[in-house]
């Protein structure tokens, strides 16, 4: 999902590439089909990872200043459209991935539940969203987020959508979640957003090295910046109902 904020560095730096190098590896585990949406897709650095894999990616987002940039960028289809209203046939896709875009969604289970609707029976979705709503703060509010998740919220909004949740992954400890914390809300409270000086960029680079101790502590809990969840649609029972998404 991308906002005039998005298109600053922070949002396609260090933490933006190891959040989507973990939704990638997740999604993968999952063997998906080929034809796959990429909802609030931004700058397109996902779009561009499946594309390198194979994948015929689909991009979507509400922004026309990033359907411009994803129209230069992906080779696949790009139209301006938000989660709530997607302008597809009921299972057109073989899975979805909202990375980072739940959050900026007023109404999240309507939105999900739209892109549920476009994906096959069985076909996967992949998300990312912020963790923990007691570190809702300065960030959230520029990025325009509405909301922060504890993994029970995210496991029901996803039950409520239709979609048998697999996995539910925490990321972004110890590294991440301390750089957020205590060196970019700060920073951002007292400066506003503001693009990094040339002299910052060692330690911009030294940041993404730091970033690398987070993989091995992906899947801890405790001080987590955020979730990756591994979901598919769920087949209807006998009588019509989607079937529960079991506890991850």
């Amino acid at each position: 999902m991308t906002t005039d904020a998005t298109f600053e560095p922070d949002f396609v730096g260090p933490r933006h590439r190891l959040r989507e190098s973990l939704l990638l590896r997740l999604l993968l585990r999952a063997r998906p089909g080929p034809s796959v949406l990429n909802v609030g897709a931004g700058q397109g650095t996902f779009s561009r990872l499946l594309e390198q894999r194979g994948f015929e990616v689909t991009s979507v987002d509400p922004s026309e200043a990033a359907v411009e940039l994803l129209r230069a960028r992906a080779r696949g289809p790009v139209l301006a459209a938000s989660a709530e209203a997607l302008p597809f046939e009921d299972a057109s896709f073989d899975a979805a991935v909202l990375g980072e875009v739940l959050e900026h969604v007023g109404d999240d289970l309507a939105g999900l539940r739209e892109v549920v609707r476009v994906v096959r029976t069985g076909g996967v979705v992949a998300i990312s969203v912020p963790a923990n709503p007691d570190w809702f703060g300065p960030s959230d509010d520029w990025a325009g987020h509405h909301r922060r998740y504890t993994r029970e919220a995210l496991v029901t909004l996803c039950a409520g959508a239709g979609l048998a949740v697999e996995r539910v992954v925490p990321w972004g400890f110890p590294v991440s979640s301390f750089y957020h914390r205590r060196i970019y809300e700060p920073r951002l409270t007292a400066q506003g957003p503001s693009r990094p000086r040339w002299y910052l960029r060692p330690a911009v680079a030294a940041l993404g090295g730091a970033l690398q101790l987070d993989r091995l502590f992906v899947g801890v809990e405790r001080g987590a910046l955020g979730y990756l969840v591994l979901a598919r649609k769920s087949a209807p029972d006998a009588n019509g109902v989607l079937l529960a998404s079991r506890q991850p």
